[in-house]
């Protein structure tokens, strides 16, 4: 068994381009909830749809101007908002629950040590 070498000998699985990674665009017709941070906040948008990128960048022939675009969001009761894309921490779809488990916290400054378990140690 190797971790960076494909098994070799598996039923069930092929070797080679079939298994990579699929890369898909988002479904822009569908609504999502997404989680972001922002300066000493963190804020949920629920139920919006992603209408676009916008950028006051001038798309070239070397760059989309995507980089540090901002995402356009449409509420559900039609208001837009563009919130930066490096604040984005978890994007679901709308009303699912998003399911993980915390394995550590950070500690206000002055409490001790800055990180601490789960459990509480």
């Amino acid at each position: 068994m190797s971790l960076f070498k494909p098994a070799k000998d598996r039923p069930g699985e092929s070797t080679g381009s079939g298994n990579a990674v699929p890369v898909t665009p988002f479904d822009i017709t569908r609504r999502y909830d997404i989680y972001c941070d922002v300066v000493h906040e963190q804020r949920l948008y629920a139920n919006v749809r992603v209408v676009g990128m916008r950028t006051f960048d001038t798309p070239t022939r070397f760059s989309s101007g995507a980089i540090g675009a901002l995402l356009e969001i449409e509420a559900a009761n039609g208001a837009r908002m563009m919130i930066p894309q490096f604040g984005i921490k978890m994007i679901c779809e709308h009303g699912t629950e998003p399911t993980f488990k915390v394995l550590s916290r950070l500690r206000p400054p002055g409490d001790g040590d800055s990180w601490k378990n789960d459990s509480g140690e």
